[in-house]
């Protein structure tokens, strides 16, 4: 981990709180969050206090940039007062090299995808094709191999390295149910792991399909082609206990219950069962600390059930809460959010809002919504007090299982709103909606700031009330622009995104840089486009091909080249922050090699039982069957253009039609290699 010594950066903009009457000067004490001015620097008319009057002696007060851990303050501990990032299909190895990003971009908390054993594992595999199977699990034990996300010896890696920033560890765990065979049968797979779950035939069966209609009906009946387990067993609590022990012992920090709300509780009649005091104590008592919790309970709890069934046990998702955030920012309609103080019934300390989950986005509901709607819902929803937000990281269209899809986690909004959120924890907030604008305002002890969205696309902010920010001069964390309230309403000019986060924060963000191509999949064959975005740094530098540094400032958009037809492009860039130092380093191939034929050598499989055939496609779009010759342990295909993915298939030798319901075997989803020769030693059967 890189250590950053706290220090004194001279000449950053910062603005102290204005009185509004006569002449005055600057007083800083010893701790920073007293800045103040205590009076005007100027004769600025008490009813006209515009960014007009703001003096070179206000903007002096030097900051202190703290390192991102929760030691110096720049995280908090207990998960529900922080932000949580969700990981989703990133591995562990993965989280482990971005943990100090993480930590800049002010999320205490990171959520990683389920490690039970999985289902159908072949190796590579595109997230839409496989992301499912992670919660189809085999058993309750965490793998060891063959899996997308990690296995236990990285789950302790990153768990001792996350440790070290203060960050928490959350895993999913899926307890409702095992792979299935059918809506009514265990996965055969499933016997290899849990063997008197699977000789006892656990399983809730005739119920049916979930639905709200009935205790019976959600607690009993089956998840799609995945069967209930009778969680009231024993065998079943004492597997999943020591599943959670298990993740303790490997320094997880807490839980996020999957399907919560089709297991019962001690409150359902004729189908309760004493499944959550047994796990939820249990584990408690076994890790001799407060590990955090939560489940997931969609749309409502069912009927004659209620949220206070679970809140003795865990805190639970608000996906009505965080749909209506999302609705009201898409259709630019802020009077949507005119009943957003009330939660119902989970008191708002143990809610989790989000501005999409990963459901939201798979099935096709959110993935259409752009970025900056899901990043107005998401600051809506972090300002909030006591409750946490998590921020789901969207994957990209080419994304594989244990790839980083996107990097706007990182953005200046969403840091911005999470430090903001992590520096008023325990203050209080007034919710207004004025204007189409959605405002908070948070105040802790002598801390004063208010969050804008700017929900209807209104534009400049015009005397907007406020009840509880003094009058003076105010920063915009965001767009740097000043706000003046003045006689108890606020002014000012919205940056781009609509979004001001508004305070006169002594601690900084520190700097980030992402782009927007990292160049790990796929080639260029002339030129490249790419962004690069980077915010908070005194100094960025950029170079290409170990040439001159390049100085730019935030966003900048390149175009990469190289004069030779095949070759390696390296970007580096170079961020700095006093003694803050980030440099990171992007490769790039441009190759104008045109693959027209696919050789997948080093196979091993009886012809005498199997014929193979590939399966090709281009991102995003259906694919192909490509009948191809095998010979000695080579299978050679003809590749359609423009394909860049394939897969293989072995069906039955005796059978002539392609058919996905008779298939024997298949491989994971492999990209083309850029020669066209891939190393079939490296394909997992499944």
């Amino acid at each position: 981990m890189k250590k950053l010594l706290m220090f004194i950066l001279a000449a950053f903009l910062f603005v102290g709180i204005v009185a509004c009457d006569g002449e005055g000067t600057i007083d800083v004490t010893d701790e920073p969050t007293t800045v103040q001015v205590t009076e005007a620097p100027t004769q600025a008319p008490t009813d006209e206090l515009t960014t007009e009057y703001i003096s070179e002696e206000m903007t002096s007060i030097e900051p202190i940039y703290l390192e991102p851990t929760l030691d110096s303050g720049y995280l908090v501990d207990n998960p529900q007062d922080g932000l949580i990032l969700h990981a989703w299909n990133w591995s562990l190895v993965n989280i482990e090299a971005h943990l100090e990003e993480i930590a800049i971009a002010g999320f205490s908390s990171v959520q990683i995808s389920p490690l039970q054993p999985q289902k159908d594992y072949f190796g590579d595999a595109s997230w839409g094709s496989a992301w499912w199977k992670l919660y189809q699990p085999l058993g309750f034990e965490i793998a060891t191999s063959d899996h997308y996300i990690g296995t236990l010896e990285q789950l302790i890696s990153l768990t001792s390295e996350a440790d070290l920033y203060g960050i928490n560890i959350i895993v999913d765990v899926v307890a409702n149910h095992l792979a299935g065979g059918t809506s009514t049968s265990l996965n055969d797979e499933v016997e290899d792991y849990e063997f008197e779950i699977f000789s006892q035939n656990l399983i809730h069966t005739d119920n049916g399909l979930v639905s709200d209609a009935s205790i019976q009906a959600v607690t009993k009946g089956a998840l799609g082609d995945y069967p209930d387990l009778q969680t009231e067993s024993d065998i079943v609590q004492n597997a999943v206990l020591d599943l959670l022990k298990a993740y303790v012992d490997a320094g997880v920090d807490g839980f996020r219950f999957d399907a919560a709300k089709h297991i019962e509780t001690p409150n359902d009649g004729d189908y309760a069962s004493d499944f959550w005091p047994t796990i939820i104590n249990g584990i408690q008592t076994y890790a001799g600390n407060d590990l955090y919790i939560y489940g997931e309970i969609l749309n409502t709890p069912g009927n004659n059930r209620s949220y206070s069934d679970y809140t003795d046990y865990m805190a639970l998702t608000m996906n009505g809460m965080s749909d209506r955030v999302r609705n009201a920012v898409v259709l630019r309609d802020s009077s949507r959010l005119d009943n957003i103080n009330n939660y119902g019934e989970v008191p708002a300390n143990q809610t989790i809002l989000w501005a999409e989950s990963h459901d939201d986005y798979a099935a096709g509901h959110t993935d259409g919504i752009n970025d900056l709607n899901m990043t107005k819902a998401y600051v809506i929803n972090t300002s909030r007090k006591d409750a946490t937000t998590l921020y789901f990281a969207r994957p990209n269209q080419a994304s594989f299982m244990g790839d980083i899809g996107s990097y706007l986690w990182q953005s200046l909004e969403v840091a911005t709103i999470n430090r903001f959120h992590n520096y008023f924890v325990g203050g209080d907030e007034v919710v207004s909606i004025q204007n189409g604008f959605f405002l908070n305002e948070r105040t802790l002890s002598n801390q004063e700031g208010i969050v804008i969205v700017d929900v209807d696309r209104t534009g400049q902010v015009d005397a907007l009330e406020v009840s509880s920010i003094s009058d003076g001069y105010y920063l915009d964390q965001v767009s740097g622009n000043f706000f003046t309230v003045v006689n108890g309403k606020i002014s000012g000019e919205m940056g781009e995104s609509g979004i001001a986060v508004i305070y006169n924060n002594p601690h900084p963000t520190l700097p980030a840089v992402y782009v927007s191509n990292t160049g790990e999949s796929g080639s260029f064959s002339d030129t490249l486009d790419i962004s690069i975005y980077s915010h908070s740094a005194e100094q960025a530098f950029y170079s290409i091909n170990g040439g001159d540094q390049i100085a730019f400032s935030g966003n900048i958009d390149l175009v990469l080249s190289h004069p030779d037809l095949n070759a390696i492009v390296t970007l580096t860039i170079d961020v700095y922050a006093g003694d803050y130092h980030l440099s990171k380093t992007y490769e790039y191939t441009k190759s104008n090699t045109v693959i027209e034929e696919v050789i997948v050598n080093n196979l091993d499989f009886s012809t005498s039982q199997y014929r193979i055939v590939a399966w090709t496609w281009k991102t995003g779009q259906d694919g192909q069957w490509a009948m191809g010759v095998y010979e000695d342990g080579t299978f050679t295909f003809d590749l359609p253009e423009g394909n860049d993915y394939f897969l293989l298939v072995l069906f039955p030798v005796a059978t002539s039609s392609n058919n996905w319901n008779i298939k024997a075997f298949q491989t994971g989803d492999i990209p083309v290699p850029n020669d066209g020769i891939y190393d079939g030693s490296n394909i997992v059967w499944n």
